[in-house]
């Protein structure tokens, strides 16, 4: 059983669909959990992840959990495996460490029946979308994967004085290309953007098979990525995994 302060987390979540394992909330929604703590829609991005966490900070939480998806950089991590940085690396250049306390008892809570990474992980501004940019960015940043919002919550932490640390369940390995249709279909809040996803089709013909095949892909490693987070979401509520 977790024996943290969980009633004083707040969680920052960019989409309905990663926060689903701990509430089901609308865009930009906000929840109160039955543990006490507190969990925020943000959107995707640095400016609404921090904006979300200074929120947070204001009504007095003393943890900030950066909560969701991340993209693999390095080889042989599969989608479903979890991440729990040690450092976050921002785009500018900055270093956040995470709390030791809080990332060890979640990976022991979760080793049993997870994948469980402890390594670096890397800011990126935009969605990281094929493998040779994973990879350049693998070999530069040495961070095993990548995200948009946990370097924004990482400093609004710092800056407030309040632990840190970051949840995330991989999306997608190195290997996978992010289709085109796939950045279309969905805006900032995670709404489905059916006009845009059609049109994305359209403009591309020759592609579509492989363009619907890869959504299909990217569908099946969101599954595994929710099975981890609704296991991390029930270690959250004291429950032990077998």
């Amino acid at each position: 059983m977790l024996s943290l302060p969980v009633a004083q987390l707040g969680i920052i979540a960019a989409l309905p669909g990663e926060a689903r394992a701990l509430a089901r909330l609308r865009p930009r929604g906000r929840a109160r959990l039955s543990s006490g703590a507190q969990l925020v829609l943000s959107g995707m991005g640095a400016d609404r992840a921090g904006a979300a966490a200074r929120q947070l900070a204001d009504d007095g939480v003393s943890v900030l959990m950066s909560w969701g998806t991340a993209a693999a950089l390095a080889p042989g991590i599969d989608p479903g495996a979890l991440m729990l940085a040690t450092r976050v690396l921002g785009a500018d250049g900055h270093v956040w460490h995470t709390d030791a306390g809080w990332r060890g008892a979640l990976a022991a809570g979760l080793a049993p029946a997870h994948q469980v990474f402890e390594q670096h992980l890397v800011e990126t501004p935009a969605l990281v979308a094929d493998a040779a940019a994973k990879r350049a960015l693998y070999e530069r940043s040495g961070a095993i994967a990548c995200d948009m919002e946990s370097a924004a919550i990482a400093a609004v932490a710092a800056e407030r004085g309040l632990a840190f640390v970051s949840v995330r369940a991989i999306i997608d390995d190195a290997s996978m290309a992010l289709p085109p249709v796939a950045r279309a279909a969905m805006d900032a809040d995670g709404r489905l953007r059916p006009a845009a996803l059609l049109a994305a089709l359209v403009g591309r013909p020759a592609s579509m098979h492989v363009q619907l095949r890869a959504l299909k892909n990217l569908a099946v490693a969101f599954r595994a990525a929710r099975m981890t987070l609704a296991d991390v979401a029930a270690v959250l509520r004291g429950e032990v995994l077998k």
